[in-house]
């Protein structure tokens, strides 16, 4: 059975005005006022954020490796979950799982993790340094 992608029934009522029966009353309004937020263009599914930046939606294949590409890019990579999520919306690129996925990416980075922040167990205790006045030598 071929699986069918996120954004399917947005993209369907965008096209042809056609709402799944299986909806309810509620899944049927939830779905008018989403697409209030997407256009479709020809072969893609766009959304306009609140902040009125166009951004392309993403078939599930293609995320972890737009995903992989934004977090280990070579100039200027491995940083935290929210600054892959903010170079992937700078991209043009959404889902709805994207804060979530770039989260959990950054969690499973051996690199990341090889290279994480010194807890304040870790650190190497403060030494008093002695202050001598010329005077004194």
């Amino acid at each position: 059975m071929k699986e069918v992608t996120w954004f399917a029934d947005l993209a369907n009522f965008l096209v042809s005005g056609i709402i799944p029966n299986e909806f309810s009353s509620n899944q049927k309004k939830k779905l008018k006022r989403d697409c209030q937020d997407y256009y479709w263009d020809k072969l893609y599914l766009y959304r306009i954020c609140t902040d009125e930046v166009i951004t392309r939606c993403v078939l599930e294949e293609k995320q972890v490796e737009i995903l992989g590409a934004c977090h280990s890019s070579p100039y200027g990579g491995h940083h935290s979950g929210g600054r892959t999520t903010a170079k992937v919306l700078s991209c043009g690129f959404y889902w709805p799982t994207l804060y979530k996925d770039a989260n959990d990416l950054v969690k499973c980075c051996d690199k990341c993790k090889r290279v994480g922040g010194l807890s304040k167990k870790n650190e190497m205790p403060l030494t008093i340094v002695l202050e001598i006045d010329i005077i004194d030598v």
